[in-house]
């Protein structure tokens, strides 16, 4: 055997070793990876504000320290709001013991599914004391397997997100020196073309976090105005839930559509309508022009490829895929353009 082909041969199984060790880690890694590559323009523009030696450091924490809030925020929103509302989750769990718990007048009303609600209601938690029995029969089914299961699971979630935030702080700390590693590499092994590719990969990584992060926020921020215009309870919270669905393609439509069926319950026909042909609008043109020219832009993807690298990066990845896909998708477009592009005379 060749001394190349053996050291490739080495390397190769050094890289599967390495990913076979940190296979259950390589999530919270992707995303710390995704992050850094999205934030870098800003992490160097702090780097410029600070004048110190240390401006890596100080930009590295800030820019950590800002994510821990962002993930921490809405979970620190939900949790008031559940606070906010035990008193009167208690008196209706009291109420339901003495008197049982009618079912609203809003669900009979609900078109198509409205009659199966209402009778599956009046069959499961009308009665006095229904709803505590139906508790402890839902308690009883779980089960310890599935509690030691549930709490196995957020160790885990609480642990990706603990490595998601370390790995992106060192990214942000040694992210020039294993740029140029990684640029080094490339263009020793595959020359001019693997840089190339490399910057395509990073142009689309940025365009595909801005097309689907800042416009599913900025979907969730619109909507969520809509909703206290039209006298929603807790319009924050369902702007929140747009936003984290307007993520997905076509995702925030469900919030919509639950709160336009929820003002037709009401009779406010007209409020209902224009809510919902507003957000279908609004959902529309995010999901059709605004976020496509975002992910397909700045990278030359074709538009269908950048949709077509959303929905199957969420089909087969779950979510971190919808970032990855259409990166993926840019990286094949640009290895497509050079292999069937006019070959360089000489």
């Amino acid at each position: 055997m060749k001394p190349e082909t053996a050291r490739t041969a080495a390397t190769l199984t050094l890289f599967a070793l390495c990913a076979w060790l940190l296979h259950r880690l390589l999530v919270p890694v992707a995303w710390a990876a995704l992050l850094a590559v999205s934030t870098w323009p800003v992490h160097e523009r702090l780097r410029r504000r600070v004048d110190s030696h240390r401006s890596a450091l100080v930009s590295a924490g800030l820019l950590t320290l800002a994510t821990v809030v962002v993930i921490v925020l809405p979970m620190v929103y939900l949790v008031l709001q559940a606070v906010r509302e035990a008193p009167a989750a208690a008196r209706l769990w009291a109420h339901s013991q003495e008197s049982g718990l009618p079912a609203p007048d809003w669900i009979g009303a609900l078109p198509w599914v409205g009659p199966w609600l209402l009778a599956q209601w009046n069959t499961s938690i009308a009665d006095p004391g229904a709803l505590a029995e139906l508790a402890r029969s839902l308690g009883a089914s779980l089960g310890f397997d599935t509690g030691r299961t549930l709490l196995a699971d957020a160790g885990h979630g609480a642990m990706s997100v603990f490595f998601c935030v370390l790995v992106l702080f060192f990214l942000y700390l040694q992210g020039d020196a294993l740029s140029e590693q990684i640029e080094r590499m490339l263009l020793r092994q595959f020359g001019t073309s693997g840089t190339d590719t490399l910057r395509t990969g990073v142009v689309a990584v940025r365009g595909t976090v801005n097309g689907l992060v800042l416009v599913g926020l900025g979907v969730g921020v619109l909507m969520g105005g809509a909703y206290a215009i039209a006298r929603i309870p807790h319009p924050a919270f369902w702007g929140l839930c747009t936003a984290l669905l307007g993520m997905v393609p076509f995702g925030a439509m469900l919030v919509v559509l639950g709160c336009t069926l929820y003002l037709f319950t009401l009779g406010a026909s007209t409020a209902a309508l224009v809510l919902g042909l507003f957000g279908a609008f609004l959902i529309f043109t995010a999901d059709h022009f605004v976020r496509p020219a975002f992910i397909a832009g700045s990278s030359r993807l074709p538009v269908v490829l950048a949709l077509l690298g959303v929905f199957g990066g969420l089909e087969t990845l779950g979510v971190i895929g919808i970032f990855l896909g259409p990166t993926l998708m840019a990286v094949l477009a640009t290895v497509w353009r050079a292999l069937s592009g006019p070959r360089a005379t000489h």
